[in-house]
């Protein structure tokens, strides 16, 4: 037990559980704030150690896969999420990194440009000049489909009216079972929580089993299922249908909700902060070109808006490891077993790394004051081996949708910026974030 690492020592068997369940946000920047760069606590029956320095994030996440195992949240997204590249480990994930990888490359993600056009277009056709929408549920509708068509095709017929809901009663029981009630309730006791996540997952799974049969009998693509079933390693094996299933479910959820995030806060944050604006639409207007695969090259300031909504924002807040070995980090002895946990809100937002850190200002990815950053204090896709395998995919999806809505509309806000959000697999929000809506003529 790491007892030398400053922390606080909370309460006999439970710990600090109550702290970190009841606002884990709020809990993580006190212990940065109280205790440094490396604050010890427990949760239940596990050892913690929260890491708030740039440097020692790294020693961290870039350790061999084998030395750094996901940490013990990580399975409980494992109903949801199966065996894929979040959750796997050691040779199976070493496996379905290479076999998957190739499906990310730049000239594949490229070609979905297109894709992500046409259903900002579409979104856009909806939308009438002073109405009243919710940005949020917009950003998921338009991702998902995004989203349903690179990773499955648009032949395949499917029903996706379940996805949405099937995914929030998902991360309502994971909010559940790692920061609720749940953490203290064994886990084959079939709450009600636990119950409705277990429907969710099934129709889940349904659609995503149809999906596969049907890619199979229609034949292979350009989406991304088809080049997963196309990927074959040395010896000639691919993934099965298991293996398909929780690849398909992972980069759907990352290509989906990740993304509905970034672009929601981004577009409720500019449009909050009327100088930022104006600087990002004198390059939006002055920019007459397709929204392509150059658009990541074009656009920059609408990239910095995007980047900078993901630094106050993160869609995922935390990353977690466990120590596999007995290691040091910061001149403390750390025991084989320990939880380690980087959290992007805290270190997005230490003023160390970034001046006025609670302020939005994109300007600052662009006028070199970040260029001196440490590597390691902006990770909103994560860093290391584990590195998100889609966040060009990410990128190019939110400055292709982001830059689409603002050649049209302006949006403005009509509740709380940023809205309320619960701390789940991804930071989520938990009331609507309406807008209304403005024709720009």
């Amino acid at each position: 037990m790491p007892l030398d690492i400053p922390g606080p020592r909370g309460l006999p068997l439970v710990g600090s559980l109550a702290a970190f369940a009841r606002d884990p946000l709020a809990f993580c920047m006190s212990l940065r704030e109280e205790y440094g760069d490396l604050a010890y606590f427990r949760v239940g029956g596990h050892d913690v150690v929260l890491v708030n320095d740039a440097d020692l994030v790294g020693h961290v996440l870039k350790q061999k896969p084998e030395a750094m195992h996901k940490d013990a949240i990580y399975e409980l997204m494992r109903p949801l999420l199966g065996n894929g590249l979040v959750t796997a480990e050691d040779e199976t994930w070493r496996r379905h990194r290479a076999l998957a990888a190739p499906s990310f490359a730049k000239r594949h993600v490229d070609s979905y440009a297109a894709t992500m056009a046409e259903c900002g277009t579409a979104y856009l056709a909806e939308l009438e000049d002073g109405e009243t929408r919710d940005l949020h549920d917009d950003m998921m509708d338009m991702t998902q489909e995004i989203a349903l068509r690179t990773l499955f095709g648009g032949d395949l017929g499917l029903d996706v009216s379940g996805v949405g809901p099937a995914i929030a009663t998902a991360m309502e029981a994971f909010t559940y079972n790692a920061h609720g009630p749940g953490r203290l309730i064994p886990d084959f006791i079939p709450t009600r929580t636990r119950r409705r996540a277990a429907e969710g997952i099934a129709a889940l799974d349904a659609l995503i089993y149809k999906a596969i049969e049907g890619r199979r009998a229609l034949g292979l693509g350009d989406d991304l299922l088809s080049r997963l079933i196309a990927a074959t390693d040395d010896e000639g094996r691919g993934f099965d249908d298991v293996q398909l299933r929780d690849e398909a479910v992972t980069l759907f959820l990352a290509g989906h909700e990740t993304t509905a995030l970034a672009l929601t806060h981004a577009l409720l944050l500019l449009h909050v902060n009327p100088e930022a604006l104006t600087w990002v639409l004198e390059e939006v207007d002055a920019d007459a070109g397709p929204l392509d695969a150059t658009a990541l090259r074009r656009l920059p300031r609408v990239e910095a808006a995007v980047k900078e909504a993901m630094r106050l924002q993160p869609p995922a807040w935390v990353v977690g490891r466990e120590a596999m070995t007995d290691l040091e980090l910061g001149g403390y002895h750390v025991p084989r077993g320990t939880q380690l946990l980087v959290s992007q809100w805290v270190i997005h937002r230490d003023e160390r790394y970034f001046p006025e850190p609670l302020v939005y200002r994109p300007q600052r990815w662009v006028d070199g004051s970040t260029e001196a950053l440490p590597k390691l204090a902006y990770l909103p896709f994560g860093a290391g081996p584990r590195i998100c395998i889609g966040n060009h995919f990410a990128m190019l999806e939110a400055v292709i949708g982001m830059a689409a809505i603002l050649r049209e509309v302006t949006l403005e806000p009509l509740g709380p910026v940023p809205p309320k959000s619960v701390p789940s697999i991804t930071l989520r929000p938990v009331e609507p974030s309406p807008v209304r809506v403005r024709r720009r003529t």
